[in-house]
């Protein structure tokens, strides 16, 4: 039975594959933030490996600028025929992550106006 039926049937229903989405799925993808603060870490499950638990997934740190690292999930999603809900979530996900480690400059305060005369 292919991933797609099985998700068709159980997607409403079961609260754990809501959960761990990678079990059923022969393709999924993950973004988490990168240990060091900047820039986050694309895991993706590869289909070739479904065999192999050490080769299956590829981790790639994406630590440059957020046009660049969304550009570059959109490519990999796109060029490996991942489902556009995956990329769509994928992108969203990583956006937050980079919205969440940029540095501002904190709250300003704000000036009483002098009084005229």
């Amino acid at each position: 039975m292919s991933a797609d039926l099985q998700w068709m049937m159980i997607r409403k229903h079961s609260c754990f594959l809501l959960k761990n989405q990678g079990t059923t799925f022969t393709k999924s993808i993950g973004v988490t933030p990168e240990p060091s603060g900047k820039g986050v870490v694309l895991t993706i499950k590869k289909k070739k490996y479904a065999n192999k638990p050490s080769k299956v997934t590829s981790k790639v740190t994406l630590a440059r600028d957020s046009r660049r690292t969304i550009k570059t999930i959109k490519n990999l999603c796109g060029k490996n025929y991942y489902r556009q809900d995956l990329e769509d979530a994928a992108v969203m996900r990583a956006c937050a992550i980079l919205r969440s480690q940029r540095t501002g400059t904190g709250v300003q305060k704000n000036r009483t106006r002098r009084k005229r005369n």
